[in-house]
């Protein structure tokens, strides 16, 4: 039985060209461009905003869980949650797609700058979902072994 290797799309025309003589020096040129290089940095810009977005959605569905579990130490926890998650609705709100129209060193810094924020953004979330559910298994008191059920 064969196995297929899946792929992206991407890395697997970059595969071909490593393979098609003429090919690769085209594609290694083309890289370094920084209409290229800003292409892909804002497409792996929104791929981590895409990946933050179900880590916020992970904040507030852990949010609700501190708030039921009513730990009276959980409040700087709660905080911290909620500085993270305006952070990075502060962060969306303020991004601009740069002008395709604009120099490409241009959009190049620009992004390069947006990545800069973006990852502290995500150092906060990643920060306080791990205090967050830190502060939730020491409030939660660990599952008591089921009793054995009568035969």
């Amino acid at each position: 039985m064969r196995k297929l290797l899946l792929l992206p799309l991407g890395a697997a025309f970059g595969l071909l060209s490593l393979s098609l003589p003429g090919c690769g020096t085209k594609a290694t040129t083309e890289a370094a461009t920084p209409a290229v290089q800003a292409r892909a940095l804002e497409n792996t810009l929104m791929a981590r905003h895409d990946s933050l977005m179900g880590q916020t959605e992970q904040l507030f569905e852990l949010k609700a869980q501190l708030t039921a579990a009513k730990v009276p130490a959980n409040a700087p926890v709660l905080a911290k949650m909620q500085t993270a998650s305006q952070a990075m609705m502060t962060w969306m709100h303020a991004y601009q797609p740069p002008d395709s129209t604009a120099p490409a060193p241009q959009r190049l810094t620009y992004l390069q700058d947006q990545q800069t924020q973006l990852l502290a953004v995500a150092q906060q979330i990643t920060a306080a979902l791990d205090s967050g559910n830190a502060t939730l298994r020491r409030a939660t008191p660990a599952a008591a072994p089921a009793a054995p059920q009568p035969k």
